[in-house]
């Protein structure tokens, strides 16, 4: 499986430690490596989606594949089908870290936005939090005991402008004074309690 002796390139290294200088040190770059090489597929140097998905669905009790599937689309910056080591720990940094509240929120954002349009629609948040509800095994709150009542609530307070839509301006504003309704987003294997 994982190959201790093989480290990420010099170049990748680099370009990591430039980012993640903060948060994570050689010793734990090395760590996600080892992690990161042991679950590739034979002969792959990246993750495709499929592998992906099985990796996540070792952090949770439910079916987390509609979830990971989000999760490796945005991890997939190059947009090629695969996650390499640098997406795979560029995306645990801005999805795991508390230190960049607005680029946590982007990435977030662009999760929930599915179709790519700019806009979050109650379809897609009714989704989400169906696969968060399926991954979580999570029970939902009394007062919002369903995905759609949870997608009105979420509306409600977040679509400031009424258009049954949610823009990235609206939900980055709304995130900063919602922080209840943006815990409920949050499904994040990488932070330990």
């Amino acid at each position: 499986m994982g190959n201790k002796s093989s480290s990420p390139s010099p170049k990748t290294m680099k370009e990591l430690k430039q980012v993640l200088s903060e948060e994570y040190n050689n010793e734990e770059i090395q760590t996600w490596y080892d992690e990161f090489k042991a679950s590739l597929p034979r002969g792959q140097s990246s993750l495709p989606m499929e592998a992906f998905i099985k990796v996540y669905n070792r952090w949770f009790e439910g079916d987390s594949a509609n979830f990971a599937e989000r999760v490796f689309r945005v991890f997939d910056t190059d947009g090629n089908g695969q996650v390499d080591f640098k997406e795979f720990m560029m995306g645990i940094y801005v999805s795991g870290s508390p230190m960049d509240e607005e680029r946590k929120l982007d990435w977030a954002f662009r999760m929930y936005d599915m179709n790519g349009d700019g806009y979050i629609s109650r379809e897609e948040m009714q989704y989400m939090f169906k696969a968060i509800c399926r991954m979580t095994l999570a029970q939902l709150p009394e007062t919002h005991s369903t995905p759609e009542s949870l997608t009105d609530y979420f509306f409600e307070h977040f679509d400031e402008n009424k258009d049954d839509k949610i823009s990235i301006e609206e939900f980055i504003s709304k995130a900063k004074t919602y922080q209840e309704i943006i815990h409920m987003l949050e499904v994040d294997p990488f932070l330990e309690d």
